[in-house]
């Protein structure tokens, strides 16, 4: 009897639930063109390419995206940090209007933490007469939104879609994101997400599962840095060094002693949180947080201000704090005891990539916050080679990843110079560069395939010997400049 209770019930449960969700989508589908409103708001958008020339980490290629005008006065266009390849690599950027013209685009700013990237074109000719409306409110399940970008690749491609849950967190370190049913493919990274209803933006299209999922970081990220740039200040990015995610209160009650009345009372505060809490889920290595709160720390309130499931709320707060240099007081649980820890929040933009130095095919860097994560690096070596030209000379005696032409691995000496930032390896390259051969000690924080096939992690210290040829050039190095926003190059190694 109980296997046909069960499909009886299984056939119940799932009548219920697509009648259900017949309800909602009925209530909430929009006509996928509206001449007008697709008439209205395709001049806004645009479509954006680059081709880097020299990338701290990650691929040297051209690559594709999509952005949207929202300063026509000043040039402004929002876009994500992925589509610039953020300040991390040195590169062009052309971007397609909707009339077809082509202009070039200079990186203003590109976020370390929250995926989004402003950039400025010469839009004198652009036919807009108002700059688009944002809402900063809190959105609700089921908003209709409608997406216009460069989906496949192809230019103004549409999609409408249905906010499915307005409170994830998604990225490397990471932001609040809200998740939208749609199917967005390559290319249509940084397209604007519409309020249908409000006649607003309320989001940045930053990923997605290339299915039936995309996720938008909230507008509000991307407004905040508008307004320093509006005032000809550089936009800041404070943080404490903990990096959330959520919990299910379940989970948090079950594993970390989470008092049951707060849980019921969050729950009910909190109905569009699907019952999950912020909870630490890692802390950067030599960060603020460091030493003062935990991971499994399920945080609860900033300075008195209840955070609910927003992460933004979060990362707002934080940072407002550390731009009036005050100290942050959050409220956490950690198992079963309710506390209140005290951080003073640090500049990520101070740990952005803004020199690089190439030399022997290779390209070296001090790790920013991005790295530090992937790695845990800690200590005093800061300095990385994730990338290696084929051909060179580092390239067949590093770690690199299998099939790539990348590793992730920190220098601590070049021959007998130990090295703990730039300045280190610029000093000690005219000594290379005279004989061409010499050993390079390092920790490798990727991995390695060894001959039995198995995946190899190690930290410990390796030594390999280096030859470079003559075929690898001289050594370059890069500088970015914060007035003209330009990277900036340099021979090194002749004196």
């Amino acid at each position: 009897m109980q296997p046909i209770f069960s499909k009886i019930r299984l056939v119940k449960l799932s009548f219920s639930s697509l009648f259900f969700a017949f309800i909602i989508f009925s209530n909430n589908l929009y006509p996928s063109a509206d001449p007008k409103l697709l008439a209205r708001l395709q001049p806004y958008v645009v479509s954006i390419k680059s081709r880097s020339i020299v990338a701290a980490y990650g691929d040297v290629s051209p690559s594709a995206g999509t952005g949207f005008i929202v300063d026509v006065k000043n040039g402004y266009i929002f876009s994500n940090a992925h589509v610039a390849a953020s300040h991390k690599v040195i590169a062009q950027y052309l971007a397609t209007l909707s009339t077809g013209k082509e202009i070039s685009l200079k990186l203003i700013y590109s976020d370390p933490s929250a995926d989004i990237a402003i950039f400025q074109g010469d839009l004198q000719n652009v036919d807009i007469k108002h700059d688009l409306k944002f809402s900063r409110g809190e959105v609700q399940v089921g908003t209709n939104v409608l997406i216009i970008g460069k989906n496949e690749n192809r230019h103004f491609s549409t999609q409408t879609g249905v906010v499915a849950n307005p409170n994830e967190i998604e990225g490397s370190l990471p932001q609040h994101a809200m998740r939208i049913s749609l199917n967005m493919q390559g290319g249509g990274s940084g397209s604007m997400v519409y309020d249908i209803a409000s006649e607003k933006v309320i989001g940045i299209i930053f990923a997605s599962n290339m299915s039936t999922s995309a996720f938008a970081i909230p507008i509000a990220y991307g407004l905040d840095m508008l307004m320093a740039l509006q005032k000809n200040k550089e936009p800041k990015r404070f943080a404490t060094g903990a990096i959330l995610g959520y919990s299910s209160i379940s989970d948090l009650s079950k594993y970390y002693d989470f008092p049951d009345n707060t849980a019921d009372a969050y729950v009910k505060k909190y109905p569009q949180s699907f019952h999950r809490a912020l909870k630490v889920v890692t802390i950067l290595p030599g960060s603020p947080a460091e030493g003062v709160l935990e991971v499994g720390d399920c945080v609860l309130e900033v300075n008195g201000k209840e955070l609910g499931p927003d992460l933004y709320k979060f990362d707002k707060i934080i940072n407002d704090l550390g731009e009036e240099n005050k100290e942050a007081e959050i409220k956490i649980i950690r198992y079963g005891k309710e506390l209140k820890v005290k951080i003073i929040p640090y500049n990520m933009n101070d740990r952005q990539v803004k020199r690089m130095i190439v030399f022997g095919g290779a390209t070296f860097f001090e790790a920013d916050d991005v790295m530090i994560r992937r790695s845990g690096l800690s200590g005093k070596n800061r300095v990385l080679i994730t990338n290696a030209r084929l051909g060179s000379g580092f390239i067949e005696k590093l770690p690199m990843f299998p099939g790539s032409n990348h590793a992730l691995i920190c220098v601590e000496k070049l021959g007998s110079h130990d090295i703990f930032t730039l300045d280190d390896v610029a000093k000690a390259i005219p000594q290379l560069m005279k004989t061409g051969n010499f050993t390079i000690a390092f920790r490798n924080y990727g991995i390695k395939i060894g001959y039995d096939d198995k995946i190899i992690f190690n930290q410990g210290r390796l030594l390999e010997e280096i030859t470079i040829f003559d075929q690898d050039g001289q050594a370059d190095e890069f500088c970015f400049n914060k007035q003209t926003h330009e990277w900036t190059s340099t021979h090194c190694g002749n004196n």
